[in-house]
C-alpha cells in the first residue's frame, strides 16, 4: 500500500503541472502510533491530507470509472521538513513521512467538514476532483486496494513541540490521533 498524494491546496486547480508525492508503504504510520520527530531536519511542518482508500486493482483508470474505485475516507498528515528539497526522494520516504487516519464511507452528501488543531476546514467539492486525480495518477503506477490517494493539503502545523497531541477528523468523527516525541 503506497500513498500517492496531491501537492495542492484545497482551492487550487489539478493538472499534469501539479506536484506530487509518492510515499512507500514502509514509511506509511497508523492513527495511535507515536510520530518521532527525524533528527535530520531542525525544523518541521505537519500538512493535512484528505485521502482516500482504492478499492480494487486498476491502470489507466479513466476519469469516467475512476469512482468505481475509491470506498473511503479519511485525513492523513505529512510531516514536511522545512526547507522541503523536493529533489531529495528520501524526505519522502523516512519512517513515518505519512501518517493515515482510520477510514469511514464516503459522505453520501460529499460534504466534508475537517477538524485539525490549528483549523476547521470545509472541503466540499473535493470529492468531485477525484475522478481526475485518480485518472492521472493511475497513468503512472497501477493503483492497488489499500492504497492511498492525497486530494490534497491544507492546515499545517508548524515547528510542532515535542509532547504534542496531534487529534483530527471528519464531520465530527475523529479518525486521527497520535502524539509527537
Amino acid at each position: 500500500m503506497k500513498a500517492v498524494v496531491s501537492m495542492r491546496r484545497p482551492d487550487a486547480h489539478f493538472d499534469s503541472a501539479t506536484s506530487v508525492t509518492v510515499v512507500p508503504d514502509s514509511a506509511i504510520l497508523r492513527t495511535g502510533r507515536p510520530w518521532f520527530i527525524p533528527p535530520f531536519a531542525p525544523e518541521w511542518r505537519l500538512e493535512t491530507v484528505l485521502a482516500l482508500r482504492i478499492s480494487r486493482l486498476g491502470h489507466c483508470i479513466g476519469a469516467k470509472f475512476a469512482g468505481r474505485y475509491f470506498d473511503a475516507i479519511t485525513i492523513g498528515v505529512m510531516p514536511r521538513p522545512v526547507p522541503h528539497d523536493t529533489a531529495n526522494g528520501l524526505l519522502d520516504a523516512f519512517d513515518g513521512a505519512f501518517i493515515t487516519g482510520d477510514w469511514m464511507p464516503l459522505p453520501a452528501d460529499k460534504n466534508i467538514e475537517v477538524s485539525t488543531p490549528t483549523a476547521n476546514v470545509s472541503l466540499g467539492p473535493q470529492l468531485d476532483l477525484a475522478p481526475a486525480i485518480i485518472e492521472r495518477f493511475s497513468e503512472f503506477a497501477t493503483m492497488k486496494m489499500g492504497d492511498i490517494i492525497g486530494l490534497c493539503t491544507f492546515a499545517p502545523m508548524d515547528n510542532p513541540p515535542l509532547d504534542t497531541h496531534w487529534e483530527g477528523g471528519i464531520n465530527g468523527t475523529t479518525l486521527l490521533s497520535f502524539n509527537i516525541k
